[in-house]
């Protein structure tokens, strides 16, 4: 069953992406931001269904410093985060595929939070800055980071 999460992900996602080519960047714009907000819920709920931990957390913000249409339907998203219960940051890259005929997403890989010897790192929120700096310098590599969570699921379709 579809979360309404999902559906409102996908629904403002699929506005957002549809009339972008393939590759292109994508701005900061109310409809975007609708969407991120989706995918702060959904993320949330996936990342619950998986470690038992994010069943009483959540995302609040999410700050991308890249986001691209990958292909038809498909999004990018490499940046930082804010975590709900004590307002810290920690990075985050997605890479998601909403299904082409209804609202809800087909493929989703998520990963979040570089990991520290004490589980994951948690950057307060005054070193936004310095921390949307490191992300840039990594120039959309995501693989240069530790990873504390990972979440997968479904099939990405190709075209």
């Amino acid at each position: 069953m579809t979360s309404k999460a999902e559906q409102h992900l996908s629904r403002y996602l699929r506005a957002v992406l549809m009339n972008r080519p393939v590759g292109a960047s994508i701005p900061d714009c109310e409809l975007s931001n609708e969407a991120l907000r989706g995918l702060e819920h959904f993320l949330s709920e996936v990342l619950g269904e998986i470690y038992p931990e994010w069943q009483s957390e959540s995302l609040d913000t999410i700050y991308p410093t890249m986001s691209r249409k990958t292909s038809e339907w498909e999004v990018e998203i490499f940046g930082l985060c804010i975590i709900v219960s004590d307002q810290t940051l920690a990075p985050l890259h997605v890479c998601l595929q909403i299904a082409p005929a209804n609202n809800e997403v087909s493929w989703l890989e998520c990963r979040l939070g570089k990991r520290g010897k004490d589980g994951m790192v948690r950057t307060p929120y005054e070193f936004l800055s310095k921390m949307r700096t490191r992300l840039y310098l990594l120039d959309g590599n995501a693989d240069q980071i530790d990873w504390a969570y990972k979440a997968t699921f479904g099939e990405r379709r190709r075209r």
